[in-house]
């Protein structure tokens, strides 16, 4: 299975040097879910995006950009994001990349008026979709972002909500799965980043960040329904090829 990651953003230093980027991380943590999947680089913060059969499916990286500005790279992925709708192609994103496939499908945009949430938030889980692969109520993942998806596109369904983050994860039909979360990240690496970020939040937000990193997060299982996701569509594409030849 080839899977393309549009590249949103790149690290500072002072963190990749260490943990990579985003798409190393991402590459990193799925060997230990389907090791069978090939991982193909697109840097789409400088304007290179792929064909939209290049792969099988694509994920949408995280970034320090606002997803409702209007940078010409962003207008360009937007555009992409809607040839993909377009197609059905199996589409994942990942905190900037779920709040911009939101927008170019006609949902809006903005900094939560509640600031940062910032370190190992827990969700529920409000609806169920075929390829998620274990049925539990609410799980926890860590988390970093001032921006949220405000309004949920037509179509889109929310399938797990917070009081912090009513549209945390959204999809649409079987094809488009989308989390504010990051399950690439590790325990060590948010720590890092809320060190950075510190002067961003209060003193007892900060205090708090760091307890809520005593609780395990449950990056797997979202790893896993990621995987799921694409092999599910990978399936149903394979099935109606079939159905056609026949």
């Amino acid at each position: 299975m080839k899977i393309g990651i549009l590249v949103c953003g790149h690290l500072a230093p002072a963190l990749s040097e260490n943990y990579g980027q985003y798409s190393n991380m991402i590459a990193t943590v799925f060997k230990a879910v389907n090791n069978e999947i090939t991982f193909y680089e697109y840097d789409a913060f400088n304007q290179q995006r792929p064909e939209i059969e290049d792969c099988d499916g694509y994920i949408i990286t995280g970034s320090v950009s606002n997803a409702y500005d209007d940078e010409p790279w962003i207008l360009g992925l937007i555009d992409w994001i809607q040839r993909c709708e377009a197609r059905r192609k199996p589409l994942v994103g990942i905190c900037f990349g779920h709040q911009l496939i939101a927008r170019a499908l006609g949902g809006t945009v903005d900094k939560s008026t509640k600031g940062w949430g910032i370190g190992n938030y827990e969700v529920n889980i409000v609806a169920q979709k075929r390829w998620m692969n274990l049925s539990i109520d609410r799980l926890r993942m860590l988390v970093s972002h001032q921006d949220q998806v405000i309004t949920v596109p037509r179509g889109m369904r929310v399938v797990a909500s917070s009081d912090f983050c009513p549209n945390f994860m959204l999809a649409k039909d079987n094809h488009i799965f989308t989390v504010q979360g990051h399950p690439e990240f590790s325990m060590e690496f948010t720590a890092e980043l809320i060190e950075m970020r510190k002067h961003l939040i209060s003193d007892e937000h900060y205090r708090s960040t760091f307890e809520q990193l005593k609780e395990a997060p449950d990056s797997a299982i979202v790893l896993h329904w990621i995987d799921a996701f694409f092999v599910f569509n990978t399936q149903s594409i394979q099935e109606q090829g079939f159905q056609q030849a026949g």
